[in-house]
């Protein structure tokens, strides 16, 4: 039985990650904005528990952005009126329902809140370490900016800004390896100060995780609002057919909800064309495979075979796929249904270009796919058998 060691700071970090990837303005925007949440918790003291719930909720305080040019706007130091309050409320509404990070959601909700006595610290402190990282300038040296930085603060303080935790920042300004750590990324090493409050998780809260990505991934763009959750099921269902066991199974799935994740590093510009995509939006399209390799990577020990079964759905048995090229002997049975799962969808979804196909036509595409090379001929030839069945799961 394999047996993942997931953690869930670790976790998230890996997959905030992904919706910074698609700008250099924002890249690693939440890891940038946790680091100095965290250094300006531990400047107010607040206790293990708190400094615990102020990390998990500074990696996911931007989780209801839903698309690159809205994080772009957010990235005013004025921005446009509700431009704030649509994104915090997006975010708490996607994380309310859950039972992972249900105890975060009003933390979300409140991120951009303006100061009243009665503003929590929490999200009161991810407010001043979100717009830092908009007030500082990428291009120049952090310590010539500190003093400039700290007048923009203290002009807003007690207004915009919570005065304690301006105060925690004026005292930041007397520590150059904060300002040092921010300019050249060495904040990643934080990460070891976590280790007292790290726990791994649960299958079902990586279950819990995979389908809070799916229905982010999903709803980047309104041609393929439900990919990720029929892929999953196709995946699931093939897995069943094959006679893998229950555990298998459940995993196969989690990689089905996470096989598309590495799409929320490709521009918008891209996922949402209303078309067949150019040569060069296609070379961008297929990067997302190899981001999704990686992401699922950091999930932690023992994450390999759900990393391999989630990203190499666009390789092909001849060699002719992306990202890695891999050939038949380098895709395990799991790999090849994947790949199945995900053409069989893509091919009965409806897309801008095109209404989902009539499954004599699907047949004949899958079976296409066969003869030339591309994909495992008796998991094709399990999806074409049951391929009512299939369509009346995802439909």
């Amino acid at each position: 039985m394999l047996r993942i060691e997931a953690d869930l700071t670790t976790t998230l970090a890996g997959f905030a990650r992904a919706g910074d990837l698609n700008d250099l303005q924002i890249l690693s925007h939440a890891e940038r904005v946790t680091y100095t949440s965290f250094r300006l918790g531990q400047q107010l003291q607040l206790p293990q528990n708190e400094l615990e719930e102020l990390v998990l909720s500074a990696l996911i305080h931007d989780i209801g952005v839903s698309t690159t040019g809205e994080k772009l706007k957010l990235a005013d130091l004025q921005p446009q009126q509700g431009t704030a309050s649509a994104h915090c409320k997006r975010g708490y509404e996607l994380l309310k329902p859950t039972k992972l990070f249900s105890g975060l959601a009003l933390n979300v909700l409140e991120h951009h809140n303006y100061y009243s006595p009665d503003l929590r610290i929490i999200p009161a402190i991810i407010h001043v370490a979100d717009r830092l990282e908009f007030v500082i300038r990428k291009d120049k040296y952090y310590l010539w900016q500190k003093e400039d930085v700290l007048a923009y603060f203290r002009s807003k303080e007690g207004t915009l800004f919570h005065p304690d935790v301006v105060e925690a920042l004026e005292s930041l300004t007397l520590v150059p390896s904060f300002w040092l750590d921010l300019q050249y990324e060495n904040y990643q090493a934080f990460q070891e100060e976590l280790q007292s409050f790290r726990r791994l998780l649960t299958l079902d809260e990586l279950e819990e995780i995979a389908q809070l990505v799916a229905t982010i991934v999903d709803s980047k763009s309104p041609f393929t609002g439900a990919h990720s959750q029929g892929v999953t099921r196709i995946a699931g269902f093939l897995a069943t057919a094959m006679g893998m066991s229950e555990h298998r199974v459940r995993l196969i799935k989690i990689a089905g909800l996470l096989h598309d994740i590495g799409k929320l590093a490709i521009p918008d510009e891209i996922l949402m064309y209303p078309g067949p995509l150019d040569k060069k939006q296609r070379a961008i399209m297929k990067q997302h495979t190899y981001h999704t390799y990686y992401l699922v990577g950091s999930i932690g020990p023992g994450v390999q075979p759900l990393q391999r079964w989630a990203a190499y759905h666009h390789e092909r048995l001849n060699g002719t796929g992306y990202p890695f090229a891999l050939k038949a002997e380098d895709l395990e049975p799991e790999s090849r249904l994947m790949a199945v799962a995900d053409i069989t969808q893509a091919l009965l979804e409806t897309r801008p270009y095109r209404q989902g196909l009539a499954h004599e036509k699907v047949k004949e595409i899958l079976q296409n796919n066969v003869n030339a090379g591309h994909i495992d001929g008796e998991i094709t030839a399990l999806a074409i058998e049951h391929l009512d069945e299939i369509s009346a799961l995802v439909f």
